[in-house]
């Protein structure tokens, strides 16, 4: 939905209209919870981040003022939440990234795991495991900064407004965190560099072993025509090079598996919210 139909929604949201809110909800519930997955780096903390946030934003939407767009005004609200969250997950520096994982010798992926999932799905799993992994190794400020300027491609005054701090910060942050990750891709990752060793591929064996990576449940990668992985080999054909952006942009823009809209007016009806109640 466009940001005018939401800003719509918002008004008559905070008229009463009980119809307009459970919209509001579902228009602002699949950008939100890409923000808290690229932030959080697991899907289930992220739907339960993203949960929390919307019943935020329900609870506290008498308090908007229009001061932005409802999207901004959102994301401010959601950029407040997580940052305060608890991380529940061991954090891997780059220098942590570099020893433990990557860049293995050549190999082949296992027979018994191929049992269970496609190659070209566990590579993509790998693929999108690591660039996780590598958002994660940034500072939280500089995390928060980079998904929602490079990830989310929000505008300057908007970012900087839902973090709360002035456009040059920001535009500080966030080159501080592209810096980061384009001098880490560069260096060691073969998606970005062909020149360097590491390939997904040969991840695979590695992370079953250790039990980050489940053939038969697969956490990220779902079937589909043509992964991540693909499109940036394609696009490799053109360009030898890529930056870090490129890597997180080729991925899927991931939706919020369950309906949290509903859910979130259940929850808030049993709390008795004058809201949803209107």
């Amino acid at each position: 939905m466009s940001e005018a139909g939401l800003d719509v929604l918002a008004i008559r949201a905070c008229a009463g209209d009980r119809e307009a809110l459970e919209a509001l909800v579902r228009g602002l519930q699949d950008p939100l919870f890409r923000l808290a997955r690229r932030f959080l780096g697991h899907p289930e903390n992220a739907r339960d981040a993203t949960q929390e946030i919307l019943i935020l934003i329900v609870t506290k939407l008498s308090t908007f003022r229009g001061e932005s767009s409802i999207s901004t005004w959102a994301y401010r609200v959601a950029c407040r939440h997580l940052l305060r969250a608890r991380a529940t997950y061991r954090r891997l520096t780059f220098e942590q990234l570099v020893d433990e994982d990557l860049a293995k010798a050549p190999n082949a992926i296992g027979a018994e795991v191929l049992e269970s999932a496609e190659a070209r799905l566990l590579e993509e799993e790998v693929f999108l495991c690591c660039t996780q992994a590598m958002l994660q190794a940034l500072d939280r400020p500089l995390r928060i900064a980079y998904v929602l300027g490079g990830i989310c491609e929000l505008e300057s005054a908007d970012a900087a407004y839902a973090l709360g701090i002035t456009e040059a910060a920001f535009r500080k942050r966030l080159s501080r965190a592209r810096a980061a990750l384009d001098a880490f891709v560069s260096k060691h990752c073969g998606v970005a560099n062909p020149a360097n060793p590491c390939r997904c591929a040969f991840q695979v064996n590695h992370n079953v072993a250790l039990g980050r990576l489940n053939p038969r449940g697969l956490v990220h990668a779902k079937p589909t025509e043509r992964t991540s992985l693909e499109a940036l080999q394609a696009l490799g054909e053109i360009r030898a090079a890529r930056r870090s952006l490129e890597l997180y942009r080729a991925q899927p823009a991931f939706a919020s598996p369950d309906d949290l809209a509903a859910r979130v007016r259940s929850m808030i009806a049993i709390g008795g919210s004058s809201l949803f109640d209107a």
